[in-house]
């Protein structure tokens, strides 16, 4: 299968492969043998031999490469790996537990509640354009409409927003299951936009169950905010109007490792 990824963390892959396999390769050599002539046909063995060529390639130890290793050995034996394909979600995603490594396809999103907060979602631009503008109404006499955060506020936005740094919140849920996932992507191993159907491999590192909410801006693990707000948000109950900033359960908490098509 080829596969195309839209994450893949390198950092934790390469912590899994060394593991494995005891070190990391940097480079191997692969010996390929064949005939100068492919298209002559031939039974004399002494003739045969002249014609047989052999190559040695060197070839360095790609990311794509670790990740098909990583997944050959975990599938030799998943039981002590402790890797979950899941293929009967009602009974696998039961099986699952922290540090369990979970593998199943998902309709994955960043909520819109993430994206917004995101630099590249819009948010801190049209707060550089608020307060490039307010000095020009003010000094125009234009009456500020009812409701404009202050320069106070506005500040305090920009201050939240730039806490939350460039990662991202991805969230996938099936039509095939009640259960979700969730965690956080760290910018600099994405590679394109998180949206649709794809594959997601992760290990979990918490679990909360039905009728159960976490704010997704503070889901257990997740470091887009200092520890002290995060345990503030993580205390509060989402109102009807709150609740797209919010999952709820059933739902894991995972340590992404890859997304892929």
């Amino acid at each position: 299968m080829l596969r195309r990824f839209l994450y893949l963390d390198t950092s934790a892959l390469n912590d899994y492969v060394s593991g494995l396999e005891g070190g990391l390769r940097e480079t191997y050599k692969r010996l390929t043998s064949g005939t100068d002539h492919p298209d002559r046909n031939t039974n004399n063995s002494s003739e045969l031999k002249e014609l047989l060529t052999e190559e040695s390639i060197t070839m360095s130890d790609t990311p794509q490469a670790r990740f098909e290793r990583l997944l050959r050995l975990a599938y030799v034996d998943q039981e002590a790996a402790e890797w979950i394909t899941v293929t009967n979600p009602d009974e696998d995603f039961d099986r699952a537990r922290p540090g369990s490594m979970i593998e199943a396809d998902f309709d994955v999103y960043v909520p819109d509640a993430i994206r917004m907060m995101s630099p590249a979602g819009g948010l801190p631009q049209v707060l550089d354009q608020l307060d490039a503008l307010m000095p020009s109404a003010e000094a125009l006499g234009l009456e500020v409409p009812s409701g404009m955060p202050s320069r106070q506020e506005r500040n305090a936005m920009k201050g939240f927003v730039e806490s939350l740094g460039s990662d991202l919140v991805m969230v996938g849920e099936s039509d095939e299951s009640d259960w979700k996932v969730a965690g956080q992507l760290q910018a600099g191993f994405l590679a394109s936009e998180i949206d649709g159907r794809a594959r997601v491999i992760g290990k979990v590192s918490a679990i909360w169950q039905s009728e159960e909410w976490k704010p997704l801006l503070a889901l257990p693990g997740s470091s887009l905010l200092p520890r002290k707000q995060r345990r503030a948000l993580s205390k509060k109950k989402p109102t009807e109007d709150e609740e797209d900033q919010f999952l709820e359960g059933p739902a894991m908490m995972l340590d992404v490792l890859a997304i892929y098509r």
